[in-house]
């Protein structure tokens, strides 16, 4: 966003609730037109308040929806209004998908940044999250799946479990060479 013309007065940290009096204040208290908010419990009062004078509440997130009638008297003036994309149905969806692809063939939005890790390393990965640091998607990877031509080793094959393991990669994955010890 820095990089965009935005200063450090017009950014704030959504990990504290201290962008509240930072936005009051830099907007002499006349706070925001509209919040779009996916925050939870004091962080969505705090996003509230930065509505004094009227104003849209759109909630995109899932783990705190408000009550539009209780918003609108703690509140007076401002329009809540929880957001569910499944409610615009599947062809406007469709609608929707097929312009965001135009947009990103076109060059006109970019995938933002991601961060892949190996599933083994998870609890690295969860801990990096927990620090609140990224930008973009993070996401885990699998093992690629087993290749046809390639040859999977069993051990301890010759007992029940071994054979019903070679014959599931023979049906199941494609699998044709199979090593089996015992």
């Amino acid at each position: 966003l820095r990089g965009l013309g935005f200063d450090d007065t017009h950014l704030g940290n959504s990990r504290t609730t201290d962008f509240e009096a930072q936005f009051l204040t830099a907007t002499d208290g006349h706070g925001m037109d509209v919040v779009l908010d996916s925050l939870a419990k004091e962080f969505v009062d705090a996003s509230l308040r930065l509505l004094p004078h009227g104003g849209r509440f759109l909630e995109i997130g899932k783990t705190d929806i408000r009550d539009r009638d209780q918003i609108a008297q703690q509140y007076p003036g401002v329009a809540y209004q929880a957001f569910d994309l499944m409610e615009a149905g599947p062809d406007r969806i469709q609608e929707i998908w097929a312009e965001l692809v135009a947009l990103f063939e076109a060059g006109a939005l970019t995938p933002p940044p991601i961060t892949a890790w190996d599933i083994s390393h998870a609890p690295d990965a969860l801990r990096y999250l927990s620090q609140a640091q990224q930008t973009g998607k993070t996401l885990l990877t699998l093992p690629r799946g087993l290749d046809p031509e390639g040859t999977v080793l069993i051990t301890g094959a010759t007992g029940t479990l071994g054979s019903l393991l070679a014959h599931h990669l023979v049906t199941h994955h494609n699998v044709r060479h199979l090593l089996l010890t015992s």
